[in-house]
């Protein structure tokens, strides 16, 4: 994604779409006291610059379904080659590439109905260059999803903006079964996968049904928890130059003190309990290598039960919800 500066009206807009992605313009433009006008001309500028996507993500564990995070060891080589490869996936985001040079870090899951067939990690041992894959299966989200944004990112409204936004944002509720799949849903993300904020006669002509339908299913989605929004941008814009993948040892009776912890520092933007030789990873978003020091040293030496933490300093972030960018033309 771009980096571009963030001005106060810019920073106003990303927090009001991480707290409701669909919000209309008008209504952000309510809370912040300025014109349509001056919303939407940020934003325009924000997207066309690359620094501001709106992107659809299911919540797996309302459809019973499983993610997984694979470190992927590869020869020098093929590394870019192997992480473009997985970008273009749409069962795959998240595409890291650690400073060691060898890896590459996805997350694997179903995005949204799910595609039959696909066996990722099987088939990546066939790939050229991948010389080994290390599998996790994610057991508990602790950091992440509709529940748990990134909290460095929402600095741009005041406690009452938050809470008037917030007021007439959509609530999920996990009291009824999550509906089941229909026909049309997997080009109604593949729709959304492209701009979160595709109006629904977008969304209609997509799916070939009226702009109606298109209304009421994204509004049943939402409504069950199925779907979810989150606003992307590049941590650069926010002051956060060195991300890092974090693989720790916790012992299990100390898992819940750990996730505690995590979850209330603004640094981490993923945490999970998952299966596998390290049973926590953690992605974090740091200033500097100062400020990656003072969460190691401070946030994680401060609790019990952690016995190995390996650090992994990411270069480049190839893909995150959303696909992958697309190139851009040199003029």
């Amino acid at each position: 994604m771009g980096s571009i500066n963030f001005d106060a009206v810019d920073l106003g807009i990303v927090h009001a779409l991480d707290i409701d992605g669909r919000v209309p313009f008008a209504r952000i433009a309510e809370v912040l006291g300025v014109s349509d006008a001056t919303v939407l001309r940020h934003y325009r500028r924000m997207r066309a610059n690359d620094g501001i996507r709106v992107v659809p993500v299911t919540d797996l564990r309302r459809t019973g379904q499983t993610s997984w995070v694979l470190r992927v060891r590869c020869t020098p080589g093929a590394v870019d080659a192997v992480a473009q490869g997985l970008g273009r996936r749409p069962d795959v985001s998240w595409v890291h590439v650690p400073a060691a040079g060898t890896d590459v870090l996805c997350v694997t899951g179903p995005k949204g109905p799910e595609y039959p067939g696909d066996d990722l990690s099987r088939q990546l041992g066939r790939v050229a260059g991948v010389v080994g894959v290390e599998t996790h299966c994610t057991l508990r989200v602790v950091v992440g999803g509709p529940m748990s944004c990134w909290q460095a990112q929402n600095i741009g409204l005041t406690a009452d903006q938050v809470d008037e936004l917030t007021r007439t944002a959509p609530k999920a509720s996990w009291d009824a079964p999550a509906p089941a799949w229909v026909d049309g849903d997997r080009e109604l993300f593949a729709a959304l996968a492209e701009d979160g904020r595709a109006s629904y006669a977008e969304l209609a002509r997509a799916c070939g049904i009226s702009e109606s339908a298109a209304r009421r299913r994204v509004e049943l989605l939402r409504a069950s928890g199925v779907l979810f929004f989150e606003v992307e941008t590049d941590p650069v814009n926010l002051g956060y130059g060195l991300p890092a993948f974090l693989w720790m040892n916790v012992r299990p009776s100390a898992l819940d003190a750990v996730a505690d912890v995590v979850a209330a520092d603004a640094r981490v933007v993923f945490g999970a309990v998952v299966t596998g030789r390290s049973n926590f990873l953690l992605s974090v978003l740091c200033r500097d290598a100062a400020d990656l020091y003072d969460f190691l040293a401070r946030s994680l030496g401060s609790v019990e039960g952690i016995t190995n933490v390996e650090t992994t300093p990411i270069v480049e972030t190839l893909k995150r919800e959303g696909p992958m960018p697309r190139p851009r033309r040199r003029r």
